[in-house]
């Protein structure tokens, strides 16, 4: 056997077994990781929100003419942190109370719009006024735990734990620091409960997915991206049912850790990765696993010590015990994986902008996400025919070419929100379906000592230009500056996406071999 794709012919590399594996665990998983973290969009939720004036109780006004009355407007809407003095006159006065023509701040706290949301936690804490950016923080922390978790825990995984292990260990993490949010309310103790459990979360997703990945043949790897791509976009469009049946904060950070403990459900059927236990030089346990995919494919005639003769062949020719860093001894494969990595965060920004710039897209917030959600489907179809019939090359220049000219055409609709809403579901679409080939890429041009590493630092640079996204939507430079800037980023991305290999058909690589 050359490579271990060979290998994976001889026990059957696209069978029963592999779409036993694709739909009824890494589909599902994906599934409710897509859920989950758009769950976290409806926690963050700052509703419209005025300053709370007792005493229309001791009025006959209705709640509207009450605010009419006691709440100042700034450029045509109502102001959110302030409120006309009121004076409470003697009884036998000819009206009760006074208004006068001074503004103070909300001293006496606030109230908010319930027409979406019950309570967020914006609303629970009162981060409102000088406050609110308290929801850009926590997003933002979020997304640098994110970066950080998926930065060390893939490295683990590839050099100590593997990728089982590995994955119940992260299902552990988000469960146990996600669920105190549900009571706690001091911004520090959130701020660092959020940390955490998001130290784990985006691990749960590359860990399943790559776990799937080398299970599969190299022409049916599209298929499998195919699969966790749909179930993701399910998964966000079940979001906005979610949040529209269950307004309120605490009942959504409960369900989004309920997929993490029926994950381990998956305890007894998930199993390790045959490429990384001979990576580990575990060649008995990687014969056991082939064997248990030989037998559920009907490859009978399989026996373990051909299995075992195959493997020591494959052991002896793969390097041993690297880094992430032994790319860099490789000049080819230096360039091409810091292309990747700047690629990655140029998709990942233009995503992020357009999945928090929901809040800003309609006056309904349910129907803009679920209409920006069930516009990755789309992506996911032609993100295979055009990986599978343009190459992954041709279709990475031309979807950040197309993602480009959405962003430029955003700038002329900001005035027209269902028209914004169509060109986001657009960007939308197209950075999705960059998502889909830049992953792809990665997961073709790193060798198997590396590859979950490599994905991971992929996700890495994605998931820290994520962290300036709150920023770049709210940065004081305008509605339309967001825009041009990913344009710009999106050009670059086609530029560099010039000096990547075709890589369509070809086998996984094993080594650093001709890299």
């Amino acid at each position: 056997m050359k490579n271990f794709d060979e290998l994976m012919t001889l026990v059957g590399s696209h069978g029963p077994y592999q779409r036993w594996l694709l739909f009824a665990i890494i589909g599902p998983v994906t599934f409710f990781i897509g859920l989950t973290v758009n769950l976290l969009l409806f926690q963050l939720r700052v509703p419209e929100y005025w300053c709370h004036v007792p005493g229309i109780e001791n009025t006959s006004l209705s709640p509207e003419e009450w605010k009419n009355l006691t709440i100042p407007r700034e450029s045509g809407k109502f102001s959110s942190c302030s409120r006309y003095k009121v004076e409470w006159l003697e009884e036998g006065a000819e009206e009760p109370f006074l208004i006068h023509n001074i503004t103070e701040a909300c001293e006496q706290g606030w109230e908010h719009d319930t027409s979406e949301f019950l309570e967020t936690m914006a609303t629970k804490n009162e981060w409102f006024c000088e406050r609110e950016d308290y929801i850009k923080h926590i997003y933002s922390i979020n997304q640098a735990a994110h970066t950080v978790g998926t930065a060390v825990f893939p490295v683990i995984a590839d050099r100590i734990t593997g990728r089982r292990l590995m994955f119940f260990m992260v299902l552990a993490i988000h469960a146990v620091f996600t669920f105190p949010i549900t009571w706690v309310s001091n911004y520090s103790v959130i701020c660092t409960l959020k940390f955490f459990a998001g130290l784990a979360f985006e691990t749960i997703n590359m860990v399943s997915y790559i776990s799937g990945f080398e299970f599969l043949a190299p022409e049916k790897r599209t298929t499998g991206s195919l699969v966790t791509f749909v179930s993701w976009t399910f998964g966000t469009c079940m979001t906005s049912l979610t949040g529209w049946l269950i307004p309120s904060f605490q009942y959504l950070v409960v369900i989004s850790c309920i997929p993490a403990v029926c994950g381990f459900v998956y305890w007894r059927y998930l199993p390790e990765s045959p490429r990384w236990l001979l990576s580990r030089g575990k060649i008995s346990e990687s014969a056991t696993n082939l064997l248990l995919i030989a037998r559920s494919n009907h490859k009978t005639e399989v026996t373990r010590e051909q299995l075992e003769a195959e493997l020591r062949i494959l052991w002896e020719r793969q390097e041993k015990e690297v880094s992430l860093f032994e790319v860099f001894r490789y000049p080819k494969l230096r360039v091409r994986a810091l292309i990747l990595f700047c690629q990655s965060a140029c998709t990942y920004l233009i995503y992020g902008v357009v999945f928090l710039g929901v809040t800003v897209l309609s006056s309904n917030f349910f129907l803009s996400h679920f209409v920006l959600s069930l516009s990755e489907l789309p992506s996911n179809g032609l993100g295979w025919v055009c990986t599978h019939y343009l190459g992954r090359r041709c279709t990475c220049i031309l979807s950040f070419l197309t993602t480009a000219a959405f962003c430029v055409a955003a700038t002329f609709c900001l005035e027209d929100k269902w028209a914004m809403l169509a060109v986001a579901a657009c960007i939308r679409l197209f950075s999705t379906q960059l998502m889909y080939v830049v992953t792809i890429q990665c997961g073709e041009i790193f060798p198997t000592p590396v590859r979950s590493t490599g994905l991971a630092w992929m996700v890495v640079c994605g998931m820290g230009a994520m962290v300036s996204t709150p920023y770049i939507l709210h940065s004081g430079y305008g509605d339309s500056f967001p825009y041009w800037l990913l344009a710009s980023f999106l050009l670059l991305g086609a530029f560099l996406g010039l000096f990547l290999p075709e890589t369509i058909g070809l086998p996984l690589p094993q080594t650093f071999e001709g890299r």
